[in-house]
């Protein structure tokens, strides 16, 4: 298709130069039009290779799954009409277009296809029409997908759901981990180390916790739990207590101001007579407190100062003098218990330090262990252990055989946001698509950029992205580079290129390569007549404390100026002034974002902000389960109180008292409330709960007072509702679901499904994380804290790395090692590691920061001594070697507040027009069926709604009753059915029991009948057994051993079924297993227009076949359907379809003319007809020398009640002519879409 590229060579047009067998590695700089190049790229793959149920795209979330979907969607049908085009073009008049296209993925898909256009347009059709087949989606629901659907292959055949409370589990688990091992210590090394305070609460240590959980598949550097002597130490503590001070004394030439030897005490020793004050004031009291207190008096705040400074005179108290000096006031029996006192006190501070860090350890290890089997138990999983789960099975043995069936099905994979997986993941991936073994067997495109990968917190390794790169040059794997950056104005992205080329080391091994503006058109951005002036800003503050303030009042100016007509967008002669919409403001954490907010809104100006509140902590959540409490407690008078105070029922304190007052006012509440109460118990929680709503007038109450945050609450409401419903079907019963609630509103959490939605009047300037802001695009952007030195808080682990030998690969690797941050455990070459790792990923968080914009930069700088190297001052350096360029300036200070002017808007009148609706449009991938074509009776009356809904229609759900017009006088029953039939019930559960029989007897055997009769009465039709039995006993009330009886009788019934001739003296009994296939499913493909219903009622009608009126299928694009039997007499296909229709107890009821009257009633002509189409279609794919007059029979409808035996009793034989059935196949769309029937089975 595309010349190949050797593996060496570097290509910066992936769509023009892949071909996808192998490695693909491409590296996607910002705004480098990554998803415009992976979109192009699915049209490429699924037009010359792979059809989409055969391909893999997974990103980082589900926003940028859904946006990637839709864009490949739309590329496939812009490229298809561009192909419709150039169907009448001759192949060298499509290679001159090829030459001359713009669009790579047009000019590529010309010259691969120059010579068959047809056919790429019909392969583009069917892709489309399948598209919905296409997996994109994240990770975690493609793991999810490969256990669902290789369950057996990997083991994991146990179904779990995905919890979305693993948090709180893991909390749970800290707490019992952590009870466990107190109650396994001595108290006395408790008590010591919560005098020490390093046992703190379950909270403390889920950091520790959840951080280690992120990386489960990095080695976990062992503590050992250190061997605390308290019995020495408290030994040595009751020695330094009875220490003789009045050797004290003997010191006093050193502390007293006339001492011989005072003037060789270092000064500050002697200043205000310190060493006089500690050694005379404060050591007796300091063994006083000991005396008195014991251990608590070594961490009582009273003498920490003391401990200090006795610790701090051990160091160097005395300035140069003589040696024996020095020795004796060392040697002093005072200085010596105090030394020996400290060095132990030390020894134990360190101790119990290691003893910490052990325990967080102990905690991390063993929520890791415990975790998947608390959630095993509860029939739940995470999406992380979910991955895991997936990556040690094909680590198992037999799991290459698995990874075989994985690549087998989905032979190509292209993983978006390749630099945020984690070790895991990518153990997933490489196991499947990166083994040697079949690289060449498929296709995996990696896609990412390493100077983007900002989430090591949830467990992104740069590591991981590194070894896997190495990886896929180690075999022969491609390497692209996007080098255009498509989102930003050429003035920007020349001067953040610049930049960034000051200091391309950003750490880790990567490296900044230099980018090029790209062709995507912009606006111009026009600010007092020139087009994109100095786009990067720098603004030097005096008060860092006046940020917040100082960027408010720049966006003041900047809305100032587009409303004065200075500062607007300009395209084809449009002027639209900046707004807040287009402006953006990123800080590295959320407190930068507070400030900057609460100065936004005091000047006026509009904001909007991701929601970090969950919508359990509003106040509409807490009003919500006091209603439902009421609910459950509908006669507890101060709960049903509560419930009506809310705001969603309208009451305050006045008309609440009013209430009270009248006779029946608070009893008539009650007595509603349990109503609801027993509206849920009977009908379910959303039955009772919407009749809640309607009754309270709860919409009307939430608004009827003005309010700024009226949508607010309507949304969390509405918000509320879905969630309640939703959980309603997980948490069986009311007290459970109830108690859920409740739950959820003590401990509120950050689960994405429960964070607040946004409204749809939140509109301004957006404000947001730098991480929250990655992947999008603003068009003017402020950056706080832009040069802010860089330092990491409370860090719970230590992240490094060890050299290790690879068994795969044979080769030494680098091997994550995650330690519990202790300095006493943690040597200083992996601090170093992990501070330069840390360092890395900052230079990367501002990299992500400064290319978000497309037009304009103001970054906010708080370093007025010129000294910080952090954030985008690592780049723009300090002093002489301060960045410079035309491209940016620095930007004045604001000296006073600007006056905010507001534009006027004038009302805009627009004209809604209906559009018609089309006869012709594209359709998803939904069903119908015969039974939703054939409802045409009033009590079966179907909306076409039903058309897009997955159908599961069983072998007699198409049987209405159905008793025949009689003349007035009573016929006389001349040859009466047998009793079996003529009293086995009706209905749908009757006939899908017989058709079940059918199915799984064999018709030449019948040794095993009576046990397959048996079973299907004892495992799935029990109350069925027990109707029949209840009739027998009625009328043969003498007979014993009903059951035996009964079970005979309907053998005897099959046996007349199968006896029964149909074409001369064929009966189905003559059947071998080899020559009958039972219910024999198919989907068979419809036209891409509406079926035309009312030409195939005509075509009946012209066969003499009389029916009433079909019902309209308008959202059908497929027909779905199941044949009771297929068979083979020898010399033609048959099909033949069970009914267990009651048209009488008279075998006269069951002759032709009566069966024919019954299948005109219920349509069943139709049905006949459409199944010999789907046969028709399908012999036409299987067999190579296909004659429809020669291999295709006609349809047998038995009517099984009436089936004796004899020849014409109890079914219709129905062949009609081949043209009615080719005619029949055109109208359901088979000349339209040249696509044939999909059947369940192979062969006939």
């Amino acid at each position: 298709m595309t010349q190949k590229l050797s593996s060496s060579q570097v290509s910066t047009q992936p769509i023009e130069d892949m071909y996808f067998t192998g490695l693909h590695w491409i590296e996607a700089s910002a705004g480098s039009g990554k998803t415009y190049t992976l979109s192009s790229l699915m049209v490429r793959i699924l037009l010359e290779k792979y059809l989409p149920a055969q391909v893999i795209a997974t990103t980082f979330t589900r926003k940028a799954a859904a946006e990637l979907k839709s864009r490949i969607r739309a590329r496939a049908v812009d490229t298809l009409a561009y192909l419709n085009q150039c169907r009448e073009l001759t192949e060298q008049d499509i290679q001159r277009k090829a030459e001359n296209e713009k669009d790579p993925l047009f000019a590529t898909v010309l010259k691969g296809f120059s010579g068959r256009i047809a056919y790429a347009c019909e392969r583009l059709k069917l892709v489309i029409d399948q598209l919905d087949e296409l997996f994109v989606g994240t990770l975690d629901s493609f793991s999810q997908k490969l256990l669902r659907e290789f369950a057996f292959e990997s083991g994991k055949i146990e179904r779990a759901e995905i919890t979305d409370d693993a948090r709180r589990c893991s909390f749970l688990l800290i707490h019992d981990v952590l009870r466990e091992w107190i109650q396994q210590q001595p108290q006395p090394v408790i008590d010591y180390l919560l005098l020490n305070k390093k046992l703190k609460s379950q909270e403390a240590y889920v950091s520790v916790v959840e951080s280690s959980l992120n990386f489960s598949s990095a080695k976990f550097q062992e503590v050992a739990q250190p061997d605390i002597q308290l019995e020495a130490f408290s030994a040595q503590m009751t020695a330094f207590s009875q220490l003789d001070l009045a050797q004290l004394t003997s010191l006093s030439a050193y502390y007293l101001a006339e001492g011989e030897y005072h003037a060789i005490v270092a000064k500050k020793w002697r200043d205000h007579a310190k060493l006089q004050r500690l050694l005379t004031e404060k050591l007796p009291a300091f063994i006083s407190g000991i005396q008195q207190q014991g251990a608590y008096a070594l961490y009582a705040s009273e003498y920490a100062e003391t401990l200090k400074q006795l610790a701090d005179l051990l160091k160097k108290p005395l300035n140069k003098c003589p040696e024996n000096v020095l020795a004796d006031f060392e040697q002093h029996p005072v200085i010596q218990a105090v030394r020996v006192f400290i060095e132990e006190l030390n020894r134990l501070t360190i101790d119990l330090e290691l003893l910490d860090s052990y325990l967080k350890f102990h905690l991390a290890t063993e929520v890791r262990k415990r975790l998947p089997q608390v959630l095993q138990q509860k029939g739940e999983t995470t999406f992380a252990q979910q991955i895991r789960t997936l990556a040690d099975a094909l680590q198992e043995e037999g799991g290459q055989r698995f990874a075989a069936h994985i690549h087998a099905r989905y032979p190509l994979i292209l993983v978006d946001e390749f630099q945020d997986t984690n070790q895991d993941q990518d153990n997933l991936l490489a196991q499947v698509w990166r083994n040697p073994a079949r690289v060449k067997l498929g296709c995996m495109i990696m896609v990412g950029d390493r100077k983007q990968a900002i989430y090591g917190f949830r467990g992104g390794d740069m590591l991981t992205f590194l070894k896997a790169q190495m990886d896929v040059s180690g075999q022969s794997g491609r390497t692209y580079n996007l080098i255009y950056n498509h989102r930003s104005v050429k003035p920007l992205v020349e001067v953040v290129d610049a930049l960034f080329q000051q200091q391309p080391d950003f750490g880790e091994q990567v490296i900044y390569s230099p980018v090029q503006a790209g062709s995507r058109p912009h606006p111009d951005l026009v600010d007092e007549q020139q087009i994109n002036p100095s786009p990067l800003r720098w603004i030097q503050l005096e008060d860092k404390s006046k940020e917040a303030e100082q960027v408010a009042w720049k966006v003041c100016q900047l809305l100032n100026q587009g409303v004065g007509g200075s500062l607007f967008f300009s395209e084809n002669g449009i002027q639209r002034p900046v707004c807040e919409n287009d402006i953006a403001v990123l800080c590295k954490g959320h407190r930068g974002l507070d400030h900057a907010q609460s100065a936004l809104e005091y000047m006026g100006i509009r904001t909007s902000r991701p929601s970090r509140k969950s919508v359990f902590s509003s106040m509409v959540a807490k009003d919500t389960g006091a209603v439902l409490t009421a609910i459950m407690f509908p006669y507890d008078e101060p709960k049903v109180k509560r419930a009506l105070l809310s705001r969603l029922c309208g009451f305050n304190l006045q008309t609440l008292m009013e209430l009270e007052a009248l006779p029946d006012g608070l009893s008539r509440y009650m007595e509603q409330f349990d109503l609801i109460r027993e509206m849920w118990l009977n009908q379910g929680f959303l039955t009772a709960w919407h009749y809640c709503l309607d009754q309270f007038s709860v919409w009307q109450n939430l608004v009827s007072s003005f309010s700024r945050d009226n949508e607010r609450a309507v949304v969390n409401l509405r918000h509320l509702n879905e969630v309640l419903s939703q959980h309603s079907e997980q948490y069986q019963g009311a007290q459970n679901l109830y108690h859920w609630y409740l739950k959820q509103l003590t401990s509120p959490m950050e689960r994405e499904w429960e964070m607040e939605r946004r409204l749809s009047s939140e509109a301004g300037v957006q404000l947001m994380t730098i991480h929250q802001s990655k992947g999008l695009e603003f068009r003017i952007v402020f950056l706080l804290e832009a040069d802010k030195a860089f330092r990491e808080r409370d860090k719970p682990l230590n992240f490094s790395t060890v050299e290790q030998f690879n068994e795969r690969t044979g080769k030494m690797e680098q091997q994550r090692v995650v330690a519990v941050n202790d300095k006493h455990l943690v040597e200083q070459a992996a601090v170093t590691q992990h501070e330069e790792r840390a360092l890395a990923e900052h230079h990367r968080i501002w990299y992500v920061a400064l290319t978000r914009a497309s037009y304009r930069v103001y970054a906010m700088l708080s370093d007025d001594k010129g000294k910080s190297t952090g954030g985008l001052a690592y780049w723009r350096g300090q002093g002489e070697q301060i960045f410079q360029h035309q491209g940016s300036v620095m930007e004045p200070l604001m000296m006073e507040r600007p006056v905010r002017k507001m534009a006027q808007e004038s009302p805009v009148q627009r004209d809604l027009q209906a559009q018609v609706f089309p006869d012709q449009r594209f359709y998803t991938k939904a069903k119908t069926s015969f039974s939703a074509l054939a409802q045409h009776l009033t009590r079966q009356q179907i909306q076409d709604a039903l058309a897009v809904a997955e159908l599961s229609i069983g072998g007699a759900e198409d049987e209405p009753v159905y008793v025949p017009e009689t003349e007035d006088t009573v016929l006389e029953q001349d040859q009466p059915v047998s009793w079996i039939k003529a009293n086995f019930p009706m209905g749908t559960v009757a006939g899908n029991f017989l058709h079940e029989i059918f199915e799984h007897i064999q018709f030449a055997d019948s040794s095993e009948w009576l046990l397959e009769i048996h079973r299907r009465f004892k495992n799935d039709y029990s109350i069925l057994l027990k109707e029949v039995t209840a009739r027998y006993q009625t009328d043969f009330p003498e007979q014993e051993q009903s059951e035996n009886i009964l079970l005979s009788w309907i053998a005897e019934w099959l046996q007349q079924v199968l006896d029964t001739p149909l074409q001369g003296s064929f009966h189905l009994g003559q059947l071998k297993p080899d020559q009958y296939l039972s219910e024999f499913p198919f989907q068979m493909a419809l036209a891409d227009r509406v079926p035309a219903v009312k030409r195939i009622h005509q075509l009946f009608a012209d066969e003499g076949i009389v029916m009433p009126e079909f019902n309209a299928a308008n959202a059908a694009r497929y027909l779905q359907g199941s044949i009771d039997l297929v068979f083979h007499d020898g010399q033609q296909y048959h099909i033949a379809d069970y009914k267990s229709n009651f048209l009488g107890k008279d075998q006269q009821q069951y002759r032709t003319e009566a069966i024919q009257e019954s299948m005109s009633f219920a349509s069943y002509w139709l049905q006949a007809a459409v199944y010999l189409v789907a046969l028709h279609r399908y012999l036409k794919v299987q067999l190579d020398d296909y004659e429809i007059d020669r291999d295709l029979g006609g349809a047998s409808y038995l009517y099984l009640r009436g089936m004796n035996g004899q020849a014409q009793q109890g079914y219709v034989y129905w062949r009609p002519s081949s043209e009615f059935i080719l005619r029949l196949d055109a109208m359901l769309g088979h000349l339209t879409v040249q696509a044939d029937t999909v059947l369940l089975h192979e062969t006939v």
